[in-house]
């Protein structure tokens, strides 16, 4: 059990800006289902609903049986699929190391540089067991030293990606100077959602109408909402902490898992 401490007022407001900012952008799947066909009819609808939710409780499952190991690839992961919408540039090389660096900075970079923050979040999340992660996590972190030098390195000879350097190095800044909570929730709230929400949308308002759009984003949004509350009172630990960490990120990895399979696997390659 972690101290009541670890939710401070900043922390708190960083874990709502998650949930009623950062989370919606994930209802967007529901409109790029229907795009990829998902759309066609009542049984179709109903057997992507079922998929993705069977995804996210697998995940769930799986993440009760082995939490360490579980935080761990919800880390890599996540660094991925950050990295990956931050990516811009059209040379595969440098390509590979905007999604070290963007997405590394932001999951990687926050432990190292907050590690004794982090440790009782993440023990929260692994039951006492967080050194695995937090062992990884710090090599990871060295590792992404290594390719943000080669990055300053690949942007002054190719005077390319110039605008996403400047953005790496203020994202640099926030996780540097931020409490850990509020720095992932500012870049998860205003770089990747927005970024994320702008790039699909423009996407998708050519072949479907935006008022579909906002309702299918806002149904889903407002089911992820109760599946949540629902959540927090079904496994009740008895601690606030403890409900609202694991809810929001034992949440966020059931969601986040389908929703990449969606998005990068089969969405980027349509």
């Amino acid at each position: 059990m972690v101290d009541v401490a670890v939710l401070d007022q900043l922390s708190i407001i960083a874990l709502l800006m998650i949930v009623f900012i950062g989370l919606p952008h994930g209802a967007l799947d529901g409109a790029i289902a229907m795009h990829l066909g998902a759309g066609m009819g009542i049984a179709s609808v109903l057997q992507f609903l079922s998929l993705y939710l069977l995804c996210g409780v697998i995940v769930v499952l799986i993440w009760y049986n082995f939490s360490a190991l579980s935080l761990l690839i919800f880390l890599i992961i996540s660094m991925v699929h950050f990295g990956w919408c931050d990516a811009n540039s059209k040379i595969s090389s440098l390509f590979f190391i905007q999604i070290i660096c963007h997405g590394g900075i932001v999951i990687f970079g926050i432990v190292y540089f907050h590690i004794d923050e982090v440790i009782p979040l993440f023990d929260i999340l692994t039951q006492g067991n967080s050194n695995l992660p937090i062992q990884v996590s710090v090599y990871m972190f060295y590792g992404i030293i290594f390719f943000t030098v080669l990055y300053f390195i690949f942007i002054f000879k190719t005077q390319s990606s110039i605008l996403r350097l400047i953005e790496l190095s203020i994202i640099w800044l926030i996780v540097i100077t931020f409490p850990p909570l509020l720095g992932f929730a500012v870049y998860f709230c205003f770089v990747h959602t927005a970024r994320h929400v702008r790039n699909i949308w423009r996407k998708l308002e050519v072949v479907i109408s935006p008022k579909v759009i906002m309702m299918q984003t806002s149904i889903l949004t407002l089911l992820s909402w109760l599946l949540g509350l629902a959540a927090y009172y079904g496994f009740d630990s008895g601690d606030f902490n403890t409900n609202i960490i694991r809810i929001v990120f034992i949440g966020l990895a059931a969601l986040t898992v389908p929703h990449m399979i969606l998005v990068d696997v089969f969405f980027r390659n349509k």
